[in-house]
């Protein structure tokens, strides 16, 4: 289990969910305000090699790769 405060979209990051193939499940916890950028609070729930499975393809959707 791990929580993430991202800008990314709720929906993008189902999208990146999808195309990882993790098994992992995507709640949203809540919104935060923070130097003026809104950001998503995201517990990500799922086996450790899952979760990361999921975070890396995330890394590389942000990174542009």
């Amino acid at each position: 289990m791990r929580t993430i405060e991202t800008a990314v979209s709720f929906e993008e990051l189902r999208d990146i969910k999808r195309m990882s193939g993790a098994d992992i499940r995507l709640t949203l916890l809540k919104k935060v305000e923070r130097n003026g950028i809104l950001l998503n609070v995201v517990l990500i729930e799922g086996k450790a090699g899952e979760v990361e499975r999921f975070m890396e393809k995330l890394r590389l959707a942000r990174a542009g790769g």
